[in-house]
C-alpha cells in the first residue's frame, strides 16, 4: 500500500511540476534558444534529446546511481544550482512585474532598493536552507 501511494504521489507531483517547467520554459522562449544556441536543424531532435536526458536522470535515481565526488564538487554544484534558480526567479519577476506590481498594491512607493535587497537576502536564505534539509 505505501509503494501505490508513493507512486501515486511522484506521479502527481511530477505532473504539477512539468505543468510549471512548461511554462516557465514557454514564458522564456527556452527550447528556442536552446535549439538556436545550438544550431539544431529540428526541434524533434532537441525535444528528443531532452526528454532522453530527463529520462535518464530519472533513472539514474530510481536506480539509486551517484558519483563518489569530493565534497567541494557538491558545494561548487550546490552554489551553480543556487544561482541558476536565482537567475530564473529574477527573470521570471522581471518578466510578470512582480517588484512594481507590489509596491503598488502595498504603496511602498519607489524604495525598489530595499525590496531587492529583501528578495536577494530571501533568495539566499532560503537556497541554503532547502540545501541543509535536502544534503542531511
Amino acid at each position: 500500500m505505501n509503494d501505490l501511494l508513493a507512486v501515486l504521489i511522484g506521479l502527481v507531483s511530477g505532473s504539477a511540476m512539468s505543468v510549471a517547467v512548461s511554462c516557465v520554459w514557454i514564458v522564456l522562449l527556452i527550447p528556442a534558444r536552446v535549439q538556436d544556441r545550438f544550431n539544431a536543424a529540428s526541434a524533434r531532435i532537441l525535444t528528443w534529446a531532452i526528454c532522453t536526458g530527463l529520462m535518464l536522470t530519472t533513472l539514474g535515481d530510481m536506480l539509486d546511481l551517484s558519483l563518489m565526488l569530493p565534497g567541494w564538487a557538491g558545494s561548487l554544484g550546490i552554489l551553480l544550482g543556487g544561482m541558476f534558480v536565482g537567475m530564473l526567479a529574477s527573470a521570471l519577476g522581471e518578466i510578470l512585474e512582480v517588484a512594481p506590481v507590489l509596491m503598488r498594491r502595498f504603496r511602498l512607493g519607489n524604495v525598489s532598493t530595499g525590496v531587492r535587497w529583501v528578495m536577494m537576502i530571501g533568495k539566499g536564505v532560503g537556497a541554503v536552507l532547502a540545501s541543509l534539509v535536502f544534503t542531511l
